[in-house]
């Protein structure tokens, strides 16, 4: 039998997570008539409160749990960096781990994070449905959770990304406007949202402004470098290959990139590309990369602004889950030009 949450004491009452937890903390003003709902919600749905969680979470650690993607993609330890920048003005340490895209590993490090007794945690998640009663079980023990990069279906908590959908359609109407048709993709893994995110706002761009819409020109990279650059390999030896590649994040963009300088093909001459990214990671390409670019800086500072009401208030479910939706922006450098003549 599932476990009965504060979520859906919070669903069947009619009111607010944050509420739900004001009743059952005797905290804060709720009228009579709502706790009356909300104790008898509880009640029909017997929610058991946890008490051994509660007095785990009375003890500060001041400790931050950070768990990201992969170690050795430089957007994430970037991302790590910068967080780790605005908690340690708040006097909190930061413990990193990574999953690899890997669901059974970031259970794994899921369940350090509850045994380390962490304040808060930061995570960038495999998506998997497998894990959500884990992801849920730190939102239940008043752990705050901030969401960050893609999101988890089912839970609910702080959210902070980037419009992805946006930035891949941006990505494709640049193509479009230097005069190319035959535009290759190079996506991710769809069982993560923003995997799915940027490869349908691809598509969608390619369709609805007329380029060649033909799935030969799309291949799953899984945001890997040598998956990657295998794809790339298969895009330059179809029968009527790509004028310009799309790559859906930095680590796939340095194997797309080895891949077309093993072939001899120059950049932008012999094909345009263009990389979903960040732009400090590009900083000594030439020719320099044209990217739509992922404002770290930002996720930064609303991750820090987000962590610090919720550590700082009692009660840290007092105020509903905020989601943060970030567009990224198209910054035009030497990497794409017009499409070469090849008749």
């Amino acid at each position: 039998m599932k476990k009965v949450t504060i979520k859906d004491v919070a669903k069947y009452a009619g009111v607010s997570i944050g509420t739900v937890s004001k009743v059952l903390n005797n905290k804060g003003y709720v009228s009579a008539a709502v706790k009356e709902r909300v104790r008898d919600a509880i009640e029909k749905l017997n929610y058991q409160v946890n008490a051994h969680a509660r007095s785990l979470k009375s003890a500060k650690s001041n400790k931050i749990g950070v768990i990201v993607s992969d170690i050795s993609n430089v957007y994430m330890m970037s991302l790590a960096k910068t967080i780790e920048d605005r908690i340690r003005s708040m006097n909190y340490h930061m413990i990193t781990m990574s999953h690899n895209e890997d669901p059974q590993t970031e259970r794994e490090v899921l369940q350090l994070v509850l045994e380390q007794q962490v304040d808060a945690l930061i995570l960038a998640p495999t998506g998997s449905r497998d894990n959500v009663d884990l992801i849920q079980t730190v939102i239940d023990r008043n752990i705050p959770v901030i969401i960050v990069d893609r999101e988890v279906e089912g839970i609910v908590a702080d959210t902070i990304v980037d419009d992805n959908y946006y930035g891949s359609y941006e990505a494709i109407s640049y193509l479009h406007s230097l005069g190319h048709r035959k535009i290759g993709v190079i996506y991710g893994t769809e069982t993560i949202s923003l995997g799915r995110e940027r490869l349908q706002g691809a598509w969608d761009a390619v369709v609805e402004l007329g380029c060649v819409a033909d799935r030969a020109y799309f291949v799953p990279g899984k945001f890997k470098v040598e998956e990657a650059y295998h794809a790339t390999v298969e895009l330059l030896l179809l029968p009527d290959p790509p004028t310009a590649i799309y790559s859906c994040n930095n680590a796939m963009t340095v194997g797309m990139l080895k891949a077309i300088r093993d072939r001899g093909l120059k950049i932008p001459d012999d094909i345009s590309v263009i990389a979903f990214g960040t732009a400090n990671q590009w900083e000594l390409f030439d020719p320099p990369l044209t990217l739509i670019t992922q404002s770290l800086k930002r996720l930064g500072v609303e991750t820090a602004a987000i962590l610090k009401n919720r550590l700082l208030m009692e009660d840290s479910t007092a105020f509903e889950p905020k989601r943060i939706v970030i567009k990224p922006e198209l910054l035009i450098r030497g990497s794409c030009a017009k499409p070469r003549d090849r008749r």
